[in-house]
């Protein structure tokens, strides 16, 4: 599992900008200062405005990431810092959601559907289709992070499940006989009427990481037939 996440955090790597790949510390001005405030602000590490002007709380936001990262807190961005922080911003927000790895790539490192693995049958595993949700999934967010970030990316998770499974009905309801379709029509029926009982959070999240989980496994897999490792 850790093989494929080095993998994709690989692919966000070679998506940044060449610009955005220098050193930023206490003093420095400019775009590069603005884009980094703004991130260390949505993402609730640092409660100021973009200014493009590396002051004493942007220094302050940037030791704030860096406990979270458990690493020095010089209060300097270096290039792996920088890197490390719009991988996240990724994450949290989707923001470059449309570039990185090609499905073909995917599927050679990826399960080919979602399931269930562990003692407990709990613990969810991603296909190749559902490689957003895996990198934003509460494994990669601790207690440590700050609430708007939890929030982000929890919503995040509940955006990308609820658009996949609207998709994955469509799949299975495409796949049955035309008299037979009435089937997937009246279970995305009952999804989104349990949907409409949920209010954005925590529980929603997990509620539709299990459905999603469930119906992916439905379309894609077979029970006699184990997930890859």
């Amino acid at each position: 599992m850790m093989k494929k996440l080095l993998t994709l955090c690989l692919a966000l790597f070679l998506l940044l900008p060449a610009c955005a790949r220098a050193d930023l510390k206490r003093g420095d001005r400019g775009e590069e200062v603005k884009n980094l405030q703004r991130m260390l602000i949505e993402m609730g590490f640092l409660n100021d405005k973009a200014d493009g002007i590396f002051g004493k709380k942007t220094e302050a936001g940037v030791k704030a990431l860096q406990e979270y990262w458990g690493v020095n807190t010089t209060g300097r961005i270096d290039d792996d810092d920088l890197i490390a922080l719009y991988s996240l911003y990724f994450l949290a927000t989707g923001e470059m959601a449309d570039d990185g790895l090609g499905e073909d790539e995917l599927m050679e490192i990826c399960p080919p559907y979602c399931g269930w693995e562990g003692a407990d049958g709990q613990s969810a595993v991603y296909c190749f289709r559902h490689q957003e949700q895996y990198l934003t999934s509460s494994e990669f967010i601790p207690e440590s992070a700050p609430d708007k970030l939890k929030t982000l990316m929890t919503n995040r998770i509940s955006e990308l499940w609820e658009r996949d499974i609207f998709a994955m009905y469509d799949e299975w309801e495409e796949s049955l006989p035309e008299e037979e379709q009435h089937i997937a029509q009246e279970q995305r029926d009952i999804f989104e009427a349990a949907l409409e009982s949920y209010e954005p959070g925590l529980e929603k999240m997990l509620w539709l990481e299990a459905q999603g989980v469930d119906l992916c496994f439905e379309l894609h897999g077979a029970e006699s037939q184990p997930l890859e490792e």
